[in-house]
């Protein structure tokens, strides 16, 4: 017996809930390397990068689910300019106010602060993963475009999607990842991935197993080839217009986008809850654990605890990476929880 429509419609929003999880979770295990180095295994480093493409990918599949059968694009930027521009602003602010307090405590005089302050700023934003909010806004303000793309005829958007995939692999990330115009041609097979997975998303169920096979190999080949055959660790950045080889690294991220939203069919129920929990405080953990960062840094750079860093031993590097991924990962969902209680409907403004 077939299920309703909207059981099926349902369950197929849950399987992005779980995939919303697993990304945000993916995102802050790369961001959590930083005290881990520099013994921590390159393959398991190579695993962990690139968890903004799922981001991508995740905002791609609902561009086209939930905003294009209705799509207005007034509504659509003013929504999403509320929703991810002013607490960007706001995160911002406070985190430039603790750099200043910092590079006062330093005694560095106004004018260097003054300085540091332009440095800062002039990249486009305050906390480093903080790159992503002007980035995919462009994206978003880019959507006549992708209607467009929609609306061809299912040959010219394969045609599209190798395009920018082949300049996306020749092109890498920028440096520092300030170049947002840079990005949005990176990332924009993500984002056309995502949508294609909705539009054709019967079509493409048909195909479970042989696309998971499929991306488990080329994820497991592309990262053992980057990690010890060409010796990269971590994802490819450069200026845009040299050449400097193949990015491994986003072939590896676009399977395994197909990879995890397959294998997000077959969380078990004890898993299920939790993903959606984290789903919801997905934005709120990314525009939060940035800030942990800092605080794990200026403990690192304490007397007393400064000489057990860099780590030497491959349990220890382990070790820290773990307790930094749970400080940072499940701290920011702490913080967001308590944002969320004592200002309510306000938090969103805050923390997206």
């Amino acid at each position: 017996m077939s299920l309703p429509t909207a059981t099926l419609q349902r369950e197929r929003l849950a399987e992005f809930d779980y995939l919303r999880g697993m990304a945000i979770a993916m995102i802050v295990l790369g961001h959590s390397i930083f005290l881990a180095q520099p013994v921590f295994p390159a393959l398991l480093e190579n695993l962990l990068r690139g968890g903004t493409g799922l981001f991508v990918f995740i905002s791609g599949f609902f561009f086209h689910r939930v905003f294009y059968p209705r799509f207005d694009y007034t509504q659509f930027i003013t929504k999403k300019a509320k929703s991810l521009l002013i607490p960007f602003l706001v995160t911002s602010l406070f985190a430039l106010s603790i750099r200043m307090l910092g590079w006062w405590q330093d005694g560095l005089s106004w004018q260097q602060n003054l300085l540091n302050v332009w440095y800062t700023l002039r990249n486009g934003y305050v906390l480093y993963p903080h790159w992503y909010i002007p980035f995919i806004f462009i994206t978003f303000l880019c959507s006549p475009l992708h209607l467009a793309y929609i609306r061809a005829g299912l040959s010219a958007q394969i045609l599209l999607l190798v395009t920018f995939s082949l300049i996306a692999l020749l092109i890498h990330r920028p440096q520092s990842n300030s170049n947002f115009l840079q990005s949005l041609i990176y990332f924009t097979p993500y984002y056309l991935l995502g949508i294609l997975f909705s539009q054709y998303d019967e079509q493409l169920r048909r195909w479970h197993w042989p696309l998971l096979s499929v991306s488990v190999f080329v994820i497991a080949t592309t990262a053992l080839v980057q990690t010890y055959v060409l010796v990269h660790v971590g994802n490819y950045h450069k200026a845009a217009f040299t050449y400097e080889g193949c990015d491994l690294q986003f072939i590896q991220v676009l399977f395994g986008c197909i990879a995890m939203l397959a294998l997000c069919r077959h969380i078990r129920p004890w898993l299920q809850q939790h993903l959606c929990w984290l789903a919801e405080l997905s934005f709120p953990i990314f525009f939060i654990h940035p800030l942990l960062t800092i605080a794990l840094e200026n403990l690192v750079a304490l007397e007393a605890i400064k000489p057990f860093f860099p780590v030497a031993s491959l349990a220890t590097s382990l070790l820290v990476f773990s307790v930094v991924f749970l400080v940072q990962f499940y701290g920011s969902a702490g913080v967001a929880v308590a944002i969320k209680h004592f200002a309510g409907s306000r938090s969103r403004w805050l923390i997206g």
